[in-house]
């Protein structure tokens, strides 16, 4: 018997600018042929631009915690990277207590410092 496809790779931050670490782990994952869901805050330009380079794009907020169990669920692996901010430590409690519930088999957590008010 064949084993299930895995699930997908989440990356949080997949769009964003501040330092672009969610968006260079996307292009690195999808340049290996990995299954991405890039998780974004809006459906803009650079969400279009993920899912034209074949990612699964998802409109979410890291500190709803309906948003991330939704984005979470049947991914087999999570990078969360967010700007360090005031919520941060909230969302990153709420992502590992997901991550944990919906069987995520690795999280990988990044954080982006905030520079000049710019949001990632």
């Amino acid at each position: 018997m064949t084993p299930p496809a895995p699930g997908p790779i989440l990356v949080t931050g997949a769009a964003g600018q501040l330092g672009a670490v969610g968006r260079t782990v996307t292009g690195l994952l999808l340049d290996r042929g990995l299954p991405v869901r890039a998780m974004v805050r809006h459906q803009d330009d650079r969400a279009a631009a993920l899912r034209a380079a074949g990612a699964e794009v998802v409109v979410g907020d890291l500190l709803e915690p309906a948003d991330v169990y939704r984005v979470v669920s049947g991914c087999r692996r999570v990078y969360f990277g967010m700007s360090v901010s005031a919520g941060y430590l909230e969302a990153t409690v709420t992502m590992a207590a997901v991550a944990r519930e919906v069987g995520v088999n690795a999280l990988t957590l990044f954080a982006a410092p905030r520079i000049h008010g710019l949001d990632g």
